[in-house]
């Protein structure tokens, strides 16, 4: 459809899986990875959506899409005077390059990348502090799409008004061994195995090490991760989900990892390595732990993102 003197309007956007939690910072530490989906918008009579890669004989083409959702959200508030091209509908594109409910942030993905793209359609009206505030309300947490919007390793704070944040590269490489289950797991049912309330003890337990992790990231303190990523508030609950998890915890460290975690809700595991050949080591490690007791998956390597959400093509 043509816009605006008569050009056409198309802007794709890349956006990070993501990898929330980081063991001890439950709901709030997150982390970009340089695995990338992509959103594209563009003005269109109607309602138009179109699903390729992971998810493309699930995911909705109606209404009821979260990127769908999140673009009409944008819309509804969108200041006074503003000039609307999508005012007549939209064609929506999602291209899913990683798997969905597994715990590496696609509906944050599909969320931010959706955001992201309308606000450029619009010239840019919204902030990055609204897009995360509308973001966060719409997935219900920060962790993920914090980093999906900013890249980086990145701590959120959700207020009433705001989600207060800070963003930060660790000072040197590091690579990530995922080891991602071949079953799907929704963030509901991860969550709903979760205490209502916890002990003191244990939130002590967590408080510290999320700190430390922070720390250790932050300043590249590496060896301080095996510590840092230990849990008692989420991990310790889904291992109900996931009987094998401490196998392939144990497998990880003893393969020379510095630190491992649930990537979110699960099930992918998230092992934190040195360099690329320790992450391939530990990779093999953990995928042969997890074939042990019957479950097939498969691994990959990935290093942090550090720009987040981004547009790549406009036309």
């Amino acid at each position: 459809m043509k816009e605006r003197g008569g050009d056409f309007v198309t802007v794709t956007v890349q956006v990070p899986a993501t990898t929330a939690n980081l063991g001890s910072g439950f709901d709030a530490i997150g982390a970009a990875l340089s695995w990338h989906s992509f959103v594209t918008l563009e003005p269109a009579e109607g309602l138009v959506v179109e699903v390729v890669g992971e998810g493309a004989d699930e995911i909705p083409r109606s209404e009821s899409n979260i990127a769908v959702c999140a673009v009409k959200t944008l819309l509804k508030e969108l200041p006074e005077g503003i000039a609307e091209p999508l005012h007549s509908g939209f064609r929506l594109v999602l291209d899913n390059r990683f798997p969905l409910t597994r715990g590496l942030g696609s509906s944050a993905a599909a969320r931010v990348g959706a955001l992201v793209a309308a606000n450029h359609l619009l010239g840019e009206p919204f902030s990055v502090q609204q897009l995360l505030k509308l973001a966060a309300d719409l997935e219900g947490h920060a962790d993920n799409v914090v980093p999906a919007l900013l890249g980086g390793v990145t701590v959120a704070v959700p207020t009433e008004s705001e989600v207060v944040w800070l963003r930060f590269m660790p000072p040197s490489e590091i690579r990530i061994a995922l080891l991602v289950p071949e079953f799907a797991l929704e963030t509901e049912k991860a969550r709903s195995v979760l205490p209502s309330s916890v002990s003191r003890t244990d939130a002590v337990f967590n408080i510290g090490r999320a700190a430390l992790l922070v720390g250790a990231l932050a300043t590249g303190q590496f060896d301080r991760l095996k510590v840092a990523m230990q849990d008692k508030l989420h991990q310790p609950y889904r291992q109900s989900l996931m009987p094998w998890l401490p196998r392939v915890f144990e497998a990880a460290m003893d393969a020379g990892a510095l630190g491992v975690h649930l990537s979110g809700a699960g099930p992918t595991v998230a092992a934190w390595c040195v360099d690329e050949k320790s992450a391939e080591t530990v990779a093999q490690a953990m995928w042969q732990s997890l074939k042990a007791v019957g479950v097939n998956g498969f691994w990959r390597i990935v290093s942090l993102d550090p720009d987040g959400a981004k547009i790549v093509h406009r036309g």
